[in-house]
């Protein structure tokens, strides 16, 4: 092509070269090298403005002037220093621009657009970007595949590149807009790359429409010193699609004849919560045993504790809408992640993850509550085949002996197993668990779920949970300060002075580390020290009152208006009394992925009057 920045470059070179030999500079400049030295013909040069003229002889040329008004091509983009090592192969995503975010023709929440990418089991988040029709996407992410070279073809791993797009608004609330799935490898056959638009399909209600299009460029860096022929290429990408199209069409056939089985074993199993399929953010229908995968990572220390964090990502329903079925559509683990919120369905299938990544013999739960509706949660069984139910909404474990606040199971679940219960009850109370009983559960082959999982992306399941970023102590000291602001506007109100005890702020920290500790161990904490530190540290005669409040999110006017929403709390920053003191302190403990559990706690003193 001649708008090819290299023959662009050759194109220029020979303009510049016949200017100067029609000119008869190149002559000058031969004759002066015969009788000076090198020094003199550079000052000679500048003094003679040798270059200006020949820029200016340039512009006024017309010669090849359809070469010089090629237009610009974007340089390509380097790979960054610290990417740089010998031997290493990069997989580049370019994103140029993001069109047709219809729904945000008029924005007038100031939201932005956040884009996520996952390939290889790696993620990466670009810059947030005004939340607009056209919003201004720049950015490039570098996924490594030296370890995909290391064990084999390229073309024949199956990876996918997911992009998801969230939309926080302004107060901060994140909304999984949609996402879009790619095979990378189209652009093995191309060393300058393939240029894709691709279509955002929406999520949940909006699933199936376009919500927006995306432009990205993707190509190998360095390329590949051998190029694969586009015949070679497209023929396993036809081969791949056919060996999947075949094992779910037998799968298909299976889960048919099984399911016709199950019904047939009691007139009463078609009223059963047996949900074998279901449909992620990408329209896809999937087997819900694809949704999980164990997950270990060194930031969650323990069971309780992957318990705790999940419990801490904000819920966008209590519990599944009535009737006898789940969500229709589930959300990967990754879309979960980087929206900060979700489902119940999305909170258990993270949990029974990490659970799994524990070496937990752990399952997804599809039942009811005591109340009638549908719901969805978590169960652990022990070597003698005892249950441990999770709450992961909650974070509670409920334990035999224990008021549970659930019905009936219906079917249970995990990465490589689905059994369905045949007892003639699904009352908890009467159903045993001994999930290997043919008579008692009626499992899907273990074999036909293992030969689906060979046509799924397993290596965008391993993904890596991203450290906090939050700083917890720097973080709460602000906090604390524009909360002690709140709530002396807020006395000031109703025409009541503000003065604050420095001391009895920092004795209520032991009294927040027993409440997390608590929550995250599910242990009581004998709190003997708090206690005791009260009764010293307060005159004898007054009154010492405490009020602790437990937030999953770190914005301190919606703290604010959630305690004064408790008739206990408000009660206690609008008190009045003789020497009145208050006192608050906050404390912020952080999870992955930027999750917090931030405790709050508010107390006051005054002398009590007879």
């Amino acid at each position: 092509m001649s708008g090819a920045p290299e023959e662009r470059v050759r194109a220029l070179k020979l303009l510049i070269e016949q200017h100067l030999t029609s000119t008869g500079i190149t002559d000058r400049i031969d004759r002066a090298l015969r009788e000076r030295d090198k020094d003199n013909v550079i000052q000679d040069i500048s003094r003679e403005n040798v270059i200006d003229k020949v820029i200016t002889e340039l512009k006024n040329s017309s010669l090849n002037e359809s070469v010089l008004e090629q237009p610009e091509t974007k340089p390509e983009i380097p790979i960054p220093p610290e990417l740089e090592t010998r031997g290493k192969r990069f997989l580049q995503v370019s994103l140029t621009q993001g069109r047709a975010f219809i729904d945000d023709l008029e924005n007038n929440e100031a939201a932005t657009f956040q884009l996520h990418a996952l390939c290889l089991g790696k993620r990466m988040s670009s810059k947030p970007v005004p939340a607009m029709c056209e919003p201004p996407f720049d950015e490039t992410f570098y996924f490594c595949i030296d370890q995909i070279q290391k064990r084999g073809s390229l073309i024949t791993c199956q990876s996918r590149l997911l992009l998801t797009i969230v939309r926080t608004s302004h107060a901060g609330h994140k909304h999984l807009l949609g996402s879009c799935e790619v095979d990378w490898r189209q652009c093995l056959d191309k060393t300058e790359g393939t240029l894709l638009n691709l279509e955002v399909t929406g999520t949940k209600s909006d699933c199936g429409v376009s919500v927006g299009l995306l432009t990205l460029r993707i190509k190998m860096l360095p390329a590949l010193q051998k190029r694969i022929s586009s015949e070679v290429l497209k023929s396993q990408l036809m081969m791949e699609k056919d060996r999947k199209i075949e094992r779910e069409r037998l799968f298909l056939m299976y889960t048919k004849q099984w399911w016709n089985e199950y019904l047939a074993l009691r007139p009463a199993h078609t009223d059963r919560l047996v949900k074998i399929f279901t449909e992620d953010e990408l329209g896809s229908t999937q087997l819900v045993c694809m949704m999980l995968a164990p997950l270990q990572t060194p930031l969650i220390e323990s069971a309780r504790h992957a318990a705790r964090f999940v419990s801490q990502i904000p819920c966008s329903q209590s519990h599944a809408p009535g009737g006898n079925s789940t969500s229709e559509q589930w959300t990967s683990l990754h879309g979960f992640l980087v929206a900060n919120n979700g489902d119940v369905e999305s909170h258990c299938l993270l949990l029974c993850s990490l659970l799994l990544g524990f070496s937990l013999d752990s399952y997804v739960c599809i039942g009811s509550r005591i109340k009638g509706t549908s719901h969805v949660w978590v169960m652990t069984l022990g070597e003698t085949g005892v249950p441990t139910f999770w709450d992961a909404i909650t974070g509670q474990r409920y334990v035999t002996g224990d008021t549970l606040p659930y019905k009936t199971i219906d079917c249970v679940f995990n990465d490589k197993s689905f059994y369905a219960n045949t007892q003639p009850s699904n009352s908890i109370s009467k159903i045993k668990f001994q999930l290997g009983e043919p008579v008692l559960w009626k499992a899907v082959s273990e074999d036909a779920i293992q030969s689906m999982r060979a046509s799924k992306d397993t290596s965008n399941m391993q993904i890596v949970l991203n450290p906090n970023l939050i700083d917890p102590y720097h973080t709460a000291a602000n906090l604390e300060h524009q909360l002690r602001r709140l709530i002396r506007d807020e006395r000031e109100q109703h025409d009541l002075s503000t003065h604050w005890n420095d001391n009895l702020c920092h004795l209520l920290l032991p009294a927040i580390s027993a409440y997390e500790i608590e929550r995250a161990a599910g242990v009581t904490v004998s709190n003997e020290e708090f206690q005791h530190a009260v009764r010293y540290a307060v005159p004898t005669g007054f009154t010492f009152k405490g009020y602790p409040a437990q937030f999953n999110h770190l914005n301190i006017r919606q703290i604010f208006r959630e305690c004064m929403r408790s008739e206990v709390c408000s009660d206690l920053i609008t008190s009045h009394g003789d020497e009145l003191e208050l006192a608050i302190k906050i404390r912020i403990y952080p999870y992955p992925e930027n999750v917090v559990a931030c405790w709050v706690m508010f107390a006051c003193q005054y002398r009590c009057i007879l």
